[in-house]
């Protein structure tokens, strides 16, 4: 059962990375860095569990059916991080030739990428059979965060998980929701939704991947929750016992800005 949050804790929560002292402004740079990965990490997480339970889809149903809705999915993440070509950008390489093509649109915004690809997302959710609803309904939540739409990404990461879920998107539908309800304000509820991790991992005897990111999550709770060291002891546990994590960079990256506020 989550906490109590105090209003202080909560406040701490809304603003992690804030404080006074001669360090504030290298801090606050740190913090929008790690920010920035954060949600890059969201997105990570969604695609990299597609190609896992694509893979054993595929196996179980009609080949021919199983790499169409695969080839589709893998062209919509393309797309949702397909680089930016902003007003004005060159139209060509530095040497005169063409831009590759990817075979994705690009766009000029973030904002303009993130509606397009969730158009054609929710285009690709509503197909017939589809064998791969629900990993395409999981990749909805990061694009309406970063649309700004958080409760539309609450209410959909809700859904999912009141349904029939594999164990490993169950696991990657409540740290989303953990995510959504961080970013609508709601930090009791997040904190919950994020305790929920190890219980997942538990459940399904997750290792590596999932049973990073649960870790990784029980030291974000820490930290958000202003029990710095603690924070640091955990997120320095995951790096012991796995140093090679996909988190390593983003762990990093946090005990960075922890000693640069705790100094």
């Amino acid at each position: 059962m989550a906490k109590r949050i105090s209003s202080k804790e909560r406040k701490e929560l809304k603003q992690p990375d804030e404080f006074v002292s001669f360090w504030t402004h290298a801090a606050e740079r740190a913090n929008r860095f790690a920010q920035e990965r954060r949600r890059s990490l969201i997105m990570g997480s969604t695609m990299l569990v597609t190609v896992v339970i694509g893979s054993i889809v595929f196996a179980n149903i009609s080949e021919r059916h199983a790499k169409t809705a695969t080839d589709t999915l893998a062209r919509i993440e393309r797309m949702s991080t397909a680089e930016l070509r902003p007003e004005g950008a060159p139209a060509t390489k530095p040497d005169g030739s063409p831009l590759s093509d990817d075979g994705v649109p690009h766009f000029k915004t973030e904002k303009e990428r993130a509606g397009a690809t969730l158009k054609e997302l929710d285009a690709f959710i509503s197909t017939s059979g589809n064998p791969l609803r629900n990993e395409a309904r999981l990749q909805r939540g990061p694009l309406l965060l970063s649309l700004g739409r958080a409760d539309e990404a609450v209410s959909t990461y809700q859904e999912l998980l009141g349904g029939r879920l594999d164990d490993r998107l169950r696991f990657l539908a409540h740290e989303g929701l953990g995510y959504a309800l961080e970013a609508k304000g709601d930090l009791p509820g997040a904190v919950a939704a994020f305790e929920k991790l190890g219980e997942d991992a538990a459940a399904f005897k997750a290792t590596g991947f999932y049973k990073d990111r649960a870790d990784f999550q029980k030291a974000r709770i820490a930290e958000l929750r202003g029990n710095a060291e603690d924070a640091k002891k955990l997120y320095r546990e995951v790096l012991d016992k796995n140093p090679t994590t996909s988190l390593r960079e983003e762990i990093t990256n946090r005990l960075a800005v922890l000693d640069l506020e705790h100094r």
